[in-house]
């Protein structure tokens, strides 16, 4: 009979995101913040003991080619090291949109991990060696699996350092029928940075200090590198030109596409989303939600 376990998979933003030059293996260090947010998928996890290691995931046929995920790739790299002969059906019921910055990906895989430590119970692997499975996944799921809320984030994702940000209200932006994969966006601000380090602009001190400032004051202190690389200006800068009207800090979430403001006030939110959703119609997807 098979067990089952769940969690949530919750979404993140970069309130602050600075790119560093290549290594020589092709990877960009970072420096960011990054909060989690209360959008989340669901992960289910059905397991039982067998022969030999296999997972099988729905949930994601309409994202990617099956085989391909984040689950089957975090499970694997689980496997290898754990050699844990365990039957997995994962189901993901998503919520997160994806190509749109918000880490989903990751922190599905994250979760998932977590899930397969609970099922090993005295087999579960070191918290060393998850980590180092965490950051052969993607670089943004180490900070998945710290547990921790709001973290700045260096190197390829493997420095950690928990942050705290009070609860504040936010409002998700995605505009429809528009993408950009992570590969592309780093190609693309290659192609305009060259191979500059565009780390270490801001003093940590700084970033770090305000973030326990009200949100206007983030202002001209956080910002993010794959701004510049953003297409479809006509959403962006409508939204950032009505944003500019409120108290509060928008910006870009990872390489995009989704965007972003953050206030104190939750009147501000919801009169910014009337107005986005005024204008774009059904060209733009919006979610008022809170940071975590």
């Amino acid at each position: 009979m098979d067990t089952v376990l769940s969690c949530q998979a919750y979404a993140k933003v970069n309130l602050h995101l600075a790119v560093g030059s290549p290594f020589a293996d092709g990877y960009h260090p970072i420096e960011s913040i990054f909060s989690l947010v209360d959008l989340s998928d669901h992960i289910e996890m059905r397991w039982k003991e067998s022969d030999s290691f296999s997972i099988d995931v729905s949930g994601l046929e309409a994202f990617c080619d099956k085989g391909s995920d984040t689950l089957s790739k975090a499970a694997g790299l689980w496997y290898e090291r754990s050699r844990l002969p365990l039957s997995l059906k994962v189901h993901c019921e998503k919520r997160i949109p994806v190509k749109a910055g918000l880490g989903g990906g990751s922190s599905d895989a994250a979760a998932l991990l977590t899930l397969l430590q609970q099922a090993a119970g005295e087999s579960a692997l070191p918290l060393r060696e998850l980590e180092e499975i965490a950051l052969g996944v993607g670089s943004d799921v180490p900070f998945f699996l710290s547990n921790h809320s709001c973290a700045l984030v260096e190197g390829r994702g493997e420095r950690i350092r928990e942050l705290s940000v009070e609860p504040k209200h936010i409002l998700l932006a995605q505009p429809l029928g528009y993408s950009i994969s992570t590969k592309e966006a780093y190609a693309c601000l290659d192609r305009l940075s060259g191979r500059d380090d565009r780390t270490g602009r801001v003093p940590l001190e700084t970033l770090i200090a305000t973030l326990g400032s009200k949100t206007p004051h983030w202002r001209g202190v956080y910002c993010n590198d794959f701004e510049k690389c953003t297409d479809f200006a006509e959403f962006y800068e409508q939204a950032a030109l009505l944003a500019g009207k409120y108290e509060g800090f928008e910006s870009l979430s990872g390489s995009g596409s989704c965007w972003y403001f953050i206030s104190e006030s939750e009147k501000s939110v919801l009169e910014l989303r009337g107005k986005l959703q005024s204008i774009f119609l059904d060209s733009v997807q919006l979610w008022c939600t809170k940071l975590i």
